[in-house]
């Protein structure tokens, strides 16, 4: 960008961005719900905290895909599609959750066959990133190379002392800092980033190579003893976007109802059930593996982009403690030399 895309808010100040933010659109920021933080509506005049936010729980992809959103309306014989046209911004989304919006977009946009319903609500997403100050337990997003950006966001904040250095991506961005121009100063540029410090880490030097000669491992049939098959790694995965649909008729009028989008996950055992009741991965060890060589393999062969971005919430959130980067540990130790 430009050196005039380069500006400063105090600390004292953001809250009063934010609130400006809210009487233009509906605004999403973390907000603490619990243990954590969670990506939040916020209501007018609603107070940000970011004391000790590192990352939300759960993906921001939420905004773009709501669970159980209507896609398709009908009544009598007449039948419309819905798409949502509201204007969002979506606040202090991490730059690993920023990567991962790009690969949905990818997913979504990006093969010659749109989905339109993902396509309405990506135009209308204001995407206000922040850089990370410090690593969570389980993020590994240095191994990924999704701790940085270097697009893809209208602004991005990084903290820096009593305030923050934001920079405009976009024109949009610098209209957003013009419409609370009073609360922002010029900047000469971005201050150097730090990286966020990950302990854990994958080496993916040829990885996709060395996983497909794990293909018919035996680590997978020990991986698979102890997961539980909950989907909980897919559920809170910003990069998983497989889902179904779901036909509700008006239970008083059954010419009318809705068509409805539910996410799906490929960890269960009802997803790769096809006509005739058969399922085609009806082995745990199968489905365990899919997670991983998505995540690992495919997404890289098909988006040319690894589709883990590093987060760790599939580690946080693993009630038999399966973690990503062991795994991938364990097949390069049997496999890289064979």
């Amino acid at each position: 960008m430009t050196q005039d895309s380069y500006y400063f808010i105090e600390k004292k100040d953001l809250q009063g961005f934010i609130d400006a933010l809210t009487l233009k659109m509906s605004v999403f920021a973390p907000v603490r719900k619990g243990r954590g933080f969670r990506f939040e509506k916020l209501k007018n005049k609603q107070k940000l905290d970011l004391n000790g936010y590192i990352n939300t729980e759960f993906p921001p992809k939420s905004i773009l895909m709501p669970e159980g959103e209507a896609l398709v309306r009908y009544k009598e014989s007449m039948i419309c599609e819905v798409f949502d046209d509201v204007k969002k911004a979506v606040f202090a989304i991490r730059p690993c959750d920023v990567h991962a919006m790009l690969l949905l977009d990818k997913v979504m946009m990006g093969h010659g066959d749109i989905e339109e319903h993902y396509e309405a609500r990506r135009k209308n997403l204001i995407v206000i990133a922040m850089n990370c100050t410090e690593a969570g337990e389980n993020c590994f997003c240095e191994s990924m190379e999704t701790d940085r950006l270097y697009g893809g966001f209208d602004l991005l904040f990084t903290e820096n002392g009593n305030g923050y250095h934001v920079e405009a991506g976009s024109e949009e961005g610098k209209k957003i800092i013009d419409d609370s121009a009073k609360l922002f100063r010029k900047s000469s540029g971005m201050p150097a980033k730090t990286k966020p410090g990950c302990t854990k880490k994958i080496d993916t030097a040829g990885l996709p190579e060395i996983m497909k000669k794990a293909a018919n491992s035996s680590i997978w049939e020990d991986t698979a003893k102890r997961c539980l098959s909950c989907a909980s790694c897919t559920f809170v995965c910003p990069t998983c976007y497989c889902f179904s649909l779901k036909h509700e008729p008006d239970v008083t009028d059954l010419k009318n109802g809705e068509v409805k989008r539910e996410m799906d996950y490929c960890m269960l055992l009802r997803f790769s059930k096809v006509a005739g009741d058969y399922v085609f991965r009806q082995h745990r060890t199968e489905r365990v593996k899919q997670f991983f060589y998505h995540k690992l393999v495919y997404g890289l062969e098909n988006e040319g982009k690894n589709h883990c971005v590093g987060c760790g919430r599939c580690i946080t959130e693993c009630m038999a403690g399966i973690d990503i980067t062991e795994e991938a540990a364990k097949v390069r130790k049997k496999y890289a030399k064979v």
